[in-house]
């Protein structure tokens, strides 16, 4: 739909080889590294032959380039963060709007961390439905966390994306920032901050997502409830490479949009876990443990909508504020 900005000799290689890749598979790919995946255990990759076998050829290839303009680091509050200012107590970083210890807080079931997977799409991309509809898929499984953030750069083909804000464009700009691209593009996969499958397949994706469940875990997230607040505490597991930045991300479970005008004019689309709001709580320098209190949703918002949910990202933050991996990731209940 836009043409590419002139790229330096190595993007020009890379570009290359990525057409190259387009006429074997049919797709436009995503010139990002991608890990491969090591020994996974059965059990794994029996749940990525199903997800497999229930999206086959529904996936398509294809996607829709735009030209990357100069970023501004994505992380900012453009929302006011529910939590009050960051305070020191005892050596510890704390975020408590309340007493600093909580002797009668109910401790939350502690499960294994999301992986998460981020798709930037749009109304008015008329190659997006098909990783519309992967979504649905991620969504069954629980040790995964699909996010939508819908852009809103299709939207002067004649549709205004109901969804899609600056902020999540200016997201997907960072990314493509960081990984020393020159475009942005509609349907982008991005798993756990870093790695951005070279095709929108099943098998690709899930091996993606197979590689960071086996990645070893580098902090804890130690959840308690307080009423209507949550309160985590973040522990470093190991030597970790700071800053990072703490997410609260809010979305919606389910969407359903009917499009009168441009390029998907008549259609209905249907979008899953869909982004509507996205704040920066704190940043964490990674070395001392960091307690939050969060009061997540509608409670926090009231322009929300009802069906809210919330959930923590602790995103490493690499120069000049470009997102980096996702090193933890948590839903709040």
């Amino acid at each position: 739909m836009a043409k590419r900005g002139r790229a330096p000799e190595r993007g020009w290689r890379i570009a290359a080889m990525a057409l190259l890749l387009a006429a074997v598979t049919g797709t436009i790919p995503a010139v990002v590294r991608a890990e491969t995946v090591s020994a996974a255990d059965a059990a794994r990759h029996d749940a990525g032959d199903a997800l497999g076998r229930a999206i086959e050829g529904v996936l398509g290839g294809g996607g829709s380039l735009y030209p990357l303009t100069d970023p501004v680091p994505v992380i900012g509050a453009a929302d006011a963060p529910p939590v009050i200012e960051a305070t020191e107590s005892s050596g510890l970083n704390a975020l408590l709007s309340g007493a600093a210890s909580l002797p009668d807080a109910e401790m939350l079931p502690h499960s294994r961390m999301p992986v998460v997977v981020e798709l930037f799409t749009s109304q008015g991309c008329s190659t997006c439905q098909p990783a519309d509809a992967m979504m649905a898929e991620l969504v069954r499984q629980p040790d995964v966390l699909p996010l939508t953030f819908n852009v809103d750069y299709w939207d002067y083909l004649g549709w205004t994306d109901s969804f899609a804000r600056p902020q999540y464009t200016q997201r997907q700009k960072s990314y493509a920032a960081a990984a020393g691209e020159r475009s942005v593009y509609t349907p982008q996969v991005i798993v756990d901050g870093q790695d951005t499958v070279l095709s929108l397949r099943p098998a690709e994706l899930m091996a993606m997502v197979d590689a960071r469940r086996a990645s070893p875990t580098m902090l804890a997230l130690v959840p308690q409830r307080d009423g209507a607040r949550q309160v985590l505490e973040l522990q470093p597991l190991s030597d970790l490479s700071g800053p990072f930045a703490v997410l609260l991300v809010g979305y919606v479970p389910e969407r359903t949009v009917a499009v009168t005008a441009g390029e998907n004019h008549g259609r209905t689309m249907t979008y899953r876990n869909v982004v509507v709001s996205l704040t920066k709580l704190s940043d964490w320098d990674g070395r001392r443990p960091l307690r939050l209190s969060v009061t997540p949703g509608q409670e926090a918002r009231p322009d929300l909508p009802p069906d809210t949910r919330s959930a923590v990202l602790v995103q490493q933050m690499l120069g000049r504020g470009l997102p980096g991996p996702i090193m933890a990731a948590m839903r709040l209940e």
